[in-house]
């Protein structure tokens, strides 16, 4: 079902994006009104929106939704997409609850940010069909802004938008993608420069963290995804202990959310000596509503990880 409403929703971008409305949405009196569809695109859109007269970023899912795995539409979000001139989401399936309500605003322009991205396929997260069965289901993740060079892509990729429906300011959305490019470099070498991290093995307990283990050369030998509606097996956590035990991995990656309990019980029955550390890194879904937030959680979660393992 999740497929299919990904598949349903890609489509719908391509139509939207591709003809059948007008590429420059302004109104007359030239302000602009820029929806995004949660917490991480709508930072990044203020980075990009910086100091544009006229133009006023609104954000869909409220900051302590988090990834929006079973979100819902509010009576709120579709006043604001019948407001909206563009909306901006992150793409690869994560807004599938869009689906029925984009299909209302035809002439809405739609930005998809993960053009572009490095995208990265889950493989070992296991998905239960019902109480007896399970399977393993390669899938795209698409937490793709916890990869701050994904970040700068997905900038890249709101500015092309907002330059079609705005060409008024298209310097402007230039000179602030460039600006945040470069803030990214610093981000970028803070991760290159753990060297340490080269070859560690890690149990990571959220999806997005599949890229954070990535951009800083982790190997991620134990990967639980949970979230309020599925939990782990009895089975997938006896196979994950004796992963963890075999291959001595002492570094849990985790959020403060469900994935911490099964962070927390792994770590104390696989402990050796204390060994064990568990890291609750910030997955960048919820968050001050301000453009620098996105840099200063990413500079925390690296130097949490420097400090881990120095």
């Amino acid at each position: 079902m999740k497929k299919a409403l990904a598949i349903c929703l890609s489509t719908l971008f391509l139509l939207t994006s591709c003809g059948g409305q007008k590429a420059d949405t302004q109104t007359a009196d030239n302000d602009m009104t820029v929806v995004t569809s949660f917490y991480p695109v709508y930072v990044l859109a203020l980075n990009v929106t910086d100091g544009v007269e006229g133009v006023t970023v609104k954000n869909m899912a409220q900051p302590q939704t988090g990834c929006l795995h079973d979100y819902e539409l509010t009576t709120a979000d579709m006043k604001l997409l019948e407001n909206a001139d563009v909306l901006l989401v992150n793409g690869l399936g994560m807004e599938s609850f869009l689906d029925d309500a984009v299909a209302q605003y035809p002439e809405l322009y739609i930005g998809d940010t993960s053009k572009g991205s490095n995208i990265l396929v889950t493989s070992g997260h296991t998905h239960h069909d019902d109480e007896t069965k399970q399977h393993e289901e390669a899938e795209e993740n698409p937490h793709i802004w916890l990869d701050p060079a994904n970040a700068v892509k997905q900038t890249e990729a709101i500015r092309d938008a907002l330059m079609q429906a705005d060409p008024t300011h298209a310097a402007q959305y230039q000179e602030n993608t460039q600006k945040f490019a470069e803030s990214m470099k610093e981000v970028l070498q803070d991760a290159v420069d753990l060297t340490a991290a080269e070859g560690t093995k890690v149990a990571i307990f959220h999806e997005g963290f599949d890229y954070l283990a990535e951009v800083c050369v982790m190997d991620v030998g134990v990967a639980i995804d949970t979230d309020e509606n599925e939990e782990p097996s009895a089975k997938e956590l006896a196979e994950a202990a004796e992963t963890i035990q075999k291959e001595n991995i002492t570094l849990f990656l985790a959020a403060d959310d469900t994935g911490k309990k099964y962070a927390e019980m792994l770590a104390k029955e696989t402990a050796k000596n204390g060994e064990s550390q568990i890291l609750l890194l910030d997955p960048l879904t919820s968050g001050a509503m301000d453009k620098e937030a996105y840099r200063l959680g990413m500079e925390k979660n690296l130097k949490m990880l420097a400090d881990a393992l120095s």
